[in-house]
């Protein structure tokens, strides 16, 4: 039981030091094929595709990794340089204070009484100031571009893993490389459907190579 358990308790940076020095592997065994790694059927003309479908992932997931920082980065000094643009209002029949990100949350807090229009606009001029405040500091900065970047990012790593993983592997190093993307997409980003598909399929990929068999 306490062997199951092991991955969970690997310091961060000796799991960091996993991916990468497997990473390193398999961009060798992509560039040089080493032909004992292959099943004596399945030896291929050019290289296992697996390893090629797996560095165009790779490659995507890197530049998710660095998108992420970037914007991450670029967030922290908008919050700390202005704050999200927000107002606070005193909620008419309330005794507390509401925050409003919107204007449509000042209307629907302020409601259509006449008697708190005048609040309702200053909420709004106030909230419209902030705004225009953070979107002139996020041009500098780039904040959105870099949103959108990291954006486009995911979905490509996306589509590289949904590649990589629609091909049998034939190759004990193509084989590695999905369980490599498996393990570096668990370390970011563990959901419940993930990994269990993929490791599905990695299993599959074994044992038609154990058995001898091309498909």
């Amino acid at each position: 039981m306490a062997d199951s358990d092991n991955s969970r308790t690997l310091p961060l940076v000796t799991r960091r030091r996993l991916l990468s020095t497997s990473a390193a592997w398999l961009a060798v065994q992509a560039g040089d094929v080493d032909t004992e790694l292959y099943s004596a059927d399945d030896q291929p003309d050019g290289g296992d595709p697996a390893l090629m479908l797996w560095q165009e992932w790779w490659t995507a997931h890197e530049q998710v990794e660095r998108f992420c920082r970037k914007q991450q980065r670029l967030e922290t000094a908008l919050i700390a340089a202005i704050g999200f643009p927000h107002v606070v209002i005193a909620s008419p029949g309330r005794d507390c204070m509401v925050p409003a990100f919107t204007m449509e949350e000042i209307d629907r807090l302020f409601g259509g009484a006449s008697e708190n229009a005048e609040a309702k606009m200053q909420s709004k001029a106030v909230l419209a100031e902030r705004q225009a405040a953070w979107d002139a500091l996020d041009e500098r900065l780039g904040y959105s571009r870099a949103k959108q970047a990291e954006e486009e990012a995911f979905a490509m790593r996306a589509d590289r893993l949904n590649d990589l993983f629609a091909h049998p592997a034939c190759s004990v190093a193509g084989v590695a490389a999905k369980l490599h993307a498996v393990l570096a997409m668990g370390e970011d980003s563990p959901v419940d459907g993930f990994p269990l598909p993929q490791i599905r399929a990695a299993i599959t990929d074994l044992v038609r190579l154990g058995s001898g068999r091309r498909t």
